[in-house]
């Protein structure tokens, strides 16, 4: 319970018991301490009543947890909730009779009604100050996982950026290029075509939360182009991915982390090649895989652009994307997300 869902339900039972003491008069056949015993009973039970709405409430809210379930949630918060208080104030009544030395009371069906009409009210009152205490607060969780999220997708294209746009790789797509232009002009005019085809997905993503496959695919068979020019058969890749799962969705940039990765930890060359694949199993499953070949006195990885991957589907409700490494072979799997 939150300090201000805490003074809330507090001050809903402060109100309720006021009330019900002030038209709780101590009986002439009782003295002080018998009525002190009494409104602290009758304050017990009060507070007991919306309790048992609070619970309800919460009950309701692990079975129909979106945002959009409102009518459900209130529906099934409302018959729970006056199911068990209406008993509730019925023993209350009793309860304060006994205590407070009052006859016992002539029940009709009006008396019943009169029950029933403030247990409406009671579960009416308590279900709407919690809901709108639940409802504020996941609204305002909801705002601060969309900025968290924004805040990690940005960090994302900029370290992606960085690493792309760096001396680095600058000057080993460009000694590529030079290569190529002197061996074989087309095939360099292709790779400039993919190169800017890599630069321009990088700029164009960073506003996405997430992009369906095909365009990812689209933009990674660019990136690996650069890649394989770059090693020859140093690099083998294997990519297969059916119809009918390019439409599904994915946070942008993630295969490129990925194979960036791959690249970087581990030996590319044509004695000892890398081999990437891309592939769905199970239908909604991605499996990015590389066999392990680490470089000799490599750095260990601090796994930054993993660790990002994780919290993106994370704060987007999503499965868990699932990491192996079998010493062998390093494995993630990325769970494709269908549209909303």
């Amino acid at each position: 319970m939150t300090p201000n869902e805490k003074w809330i339900h507090l001050l809903g039972i402060g109100i309720l018991a006021l009330v019900n003491v002030v038209n709780t008069p101590i009986s002439e056949n009782k003295g002080f301490g018998a009525g002190l015993l009494g409104y602290s009973v009758l304050i017990l039970l009060i507070a007991g009543q919306w309790l048992t709405i609070v619970w309800q409430v919460k009950r309701a809210w692990q079975r129909f947890a979106g945002l959009e379930q409102v009518k459900s949630r209130l529906v099934f918060s409302f018959l729970y909730s006056i199911s068990l208080v209406t008993p509730l104030m019925l023993f209350t009544h009793f309860a304060v009779e006994k205590l407070m030395g009052y006859p016992g009371t002539e029940w009709n069906t009006g008396i019943f009604l009169s029950y029933f009409v403030n247990a409406f009210i009671l579960c009416f009152t308590g279900i709407g100050a919690t809901e709108a205490v639940y409802y504020y607060t996941r609204l305002r969780e909801s705002e601060q996982e969309k900025e968290e999220l924004l805040r990690i997708n940005l960090l994302a294209q900029y370290d992606s950026l960085k690493q792309q746009v760096n001396p680095h790789f600058l000057f080993n797509s460009l000694n590529s290029l030079s290569s190529l232009i002197q061996v074989d002009p087309s095939k360099a005019e292709k790779f400039v075509e993919e190169l800017s085809h890599v630069y321009r997905y990088l700029l164009q993503s960073s506003k996405d939360e997430l992009t369906p496959l095909h365009r990812e695919l689209g933009f990674i068979r660019s990136y690996l182009h650069l890649l394989q020019t770059r090693f020859g058969e140093g690099f083998v890749v294997t990519l297969e991915v059916p119809q009918a799962a390019q439409h599904l969705l994915i946070p942008p940039l993630t295969l490129q982390l990925l194979v960036e990765n791959a690249v970087k930890h581990n030996e590319v060359s044509s004695e000892n090649p890398l081999r990437l694949n891309i592939v769905v199993v199970e239908e909604n499953w991605l499996k990015i895989s590389n066999n392990l070949q680490k470089k000799t006195g490599a750095i260990p990885s601090e796994k930054v652009g993993l660790a990002n991957i994780m919290a993106k589907y994370r704060l987007l409700g999503q499965l868990e994307v699932q990491v192996r490494d079998t010493g062998t072979e390093f494995i993630v799997l990325l769970p494709l997300i269908k549209h909303p």
